[in-house]
């Protein structure tokens, strides 16, 4: 009864290597000295190897062996086999010895200019990666285009997804902040006084900030008119600078308006506060030590930008790379 071998204990690839060299010298004794190998170990890989392929390769009445029909038909195409194989290898070590062609980064659309000179600084730098692909948007968005493979690593907030089949690097959390014009000088300890006077705009629901703020502003039992929506920061404060309106935005949500001179006034919430976080999302395993160098500088350049914009909420921010 033939015992049943199982597909672990064939090593095609090897067993191919060791037939070709029987092969060529006709002698199980020649062929394992030079494979460095036992005699007993190279009549094992032959015997798997007609086993696999069901067929007898040597004609072993006769000596020297000689090499049946199929043994030819094989020692033929083996060549092909082994140089094919040795090319591959060739291949992969080039490549993994080379950097990625390109890198594709999905950036929140509020930290998009903030971040993109130091990134791609850091890429051709530091990562010598030649292309740098960027795309900004809402968070809601890098789900979709991590899954996909439209992006490699997204710099996102309080992704919402399953993250069990990615890395997620913490950059840094921030608090919610009440934002007023600066004209503005009523009081700005309570929400209903300031609500009487300016109009909230906000993020609209669609956006995660917007769903964050509605959730928060429900829990603290606030319940201000939905006067004004928009799903970009830019057009949120643009909103704020008219004297009409306020918002409730982090920093980050908010380093570009102030970036550009817009004057405002960055005041405590005047009700119990909530935070958001930001992080670097990649699918894991597959970038090496990039998403944490990723991280690392989106850090660093953040840092610098809010303890520039914002000296006096340094310390309120908690950075994490």
């Amino acid at each position: 009864m033939k015992r049943k071998q199982t597909e672990s204990e064939i090593n095609l690839f090897r067993a191919i290597e060791v037939f070709m060299t029987v092969g060529e010298m006709h002698n199980v004794t020649e062929a394992s000295a030079a494979l460095g190998m036992t005699q007993s170990a190279v009549s094992q890989q032959i015997k798997k190897l007609e086993w696999s392929l069901g067929a007898p390769l040597f004609d072993r009445s006769t000596r020297p062996i000689v090499l049946t029909h199929a043994g030819q038909i094989l020692q033929r195409r083996g060549y092909r086999i082994l140089n094919e194989i040795e090319d591959l290898r060739s291949e992969l070590r080039h490549i993994q010895s080379t950097s990625m062609p390109i890198l594709r980064i999905a950036m929140l659309a509020s930290i998009a200019t903030t971040l993109t000179t130091g990134v791609y600084d850091m890429v051709r730098n530091e990562l010598a990666i030649p292309e740098l692909n960027l795309s900004a948007g809402l968070a809601g968005d890098h789900e979709l285009a991590l899954k996909s493979r439209q992006v490699d690593l997204a710099v996102t907030a309080d992704p919402q997804f399953d993250l069990s089949e990615f890395t997620c690097i913490s950059v840094l959390d921030e608090p919610f902040y009440l934002v007023v014009p600066e004209s503005y000088d009523g009081r700005v300890d309570d929400i209903d006084t300031v609500a009487s006077q300016l109009s909230l705009v906000r993020f609209s629901p669609d956006a995660l900030a917007g769903r964050r703020t509605d959730q928060h502003l429900l829990r603290c039992r606030v319940n201000l008119p939905r006067t004004m929506e928009a799903d970009r920061a830019s057009m949120i404060v643009a909103s704020v600078t008219t004297g009409k309106c306020f918002a409730i935005l982090t920093p980050s949500l908010l380093i570009d308006a102030i970036a550009e001179g817009m004057r405002l006034r960055i005041e405590p919430l005047p009700m119990p506060g909530f935070r958001r976080s930001i992080s670097v999302v990649a699918r894991d395993t597959e970038l090496g030590d990039i998403p944490i160098r990723v991280a690392q500088t989106c850090t660093r350049l953040l840092r610098e930008n809010f303890d520039l914009r914002f000296p006096s909420l340094q310390h309120e921010v908690i950075y994490h790379c």
